[in-house]
């Protein structure tokens, strides 16, 4: 009988294999409150999310290949993406300011308006 709709063991096997792509990420990275604290933008922090994320899509990939079904692969890489994402976005959080980005910057092209309350009366 042909495979009618999606196979409930893909499912399962993408969730074990995104779950794998937790581990890999656990193994490779430290905890996020860690980076989160650490400067902006570290290129050891880079470079151990990029090592982790390659390692992630060849898992992804491998397991993808044995199964052959898109929802594992759909899974496994949304998994991957979502953990990826998080990382990132705790790698570029400025540890001052608790929000992404260097707030020194932000106001380095901004003038003082100039006082126009001497004149009124």
């Amino acid at each position: 009988m042909p495979d009618a709709g999606i196979s409930r063991h893909a499912v399962e096997v993408g969730l074990l294999a995104g779950l794998g792509n937790l581990f890999i990420f656990n193994h490779f990275m430290p905890h996020i409150a860690d980076i989160r604290q650490a400067q902006p933008n570290d290129r050891d922090i880079e470079k151990s999310e990029r090592t982790a994320l390659y390692i992630g899509i060849g898992w992804t990939i491998l397991v993808t290949a044995y199964t052959q079904k898109a929802e594992t692969f759909a899974i496994a890489g949304g998994i991957l993406a979502a953990v990826d994402w998080g990382f990132k976005h705790a790698n570029a959080v400025n540890p001052t300011s608790g929000r992404v980005g260097n707030p020194a910057a932000q106001d380095a092209n901004v003038y003082p308006l100039p006082d126009y309350t001497e004149g009124t009366g």
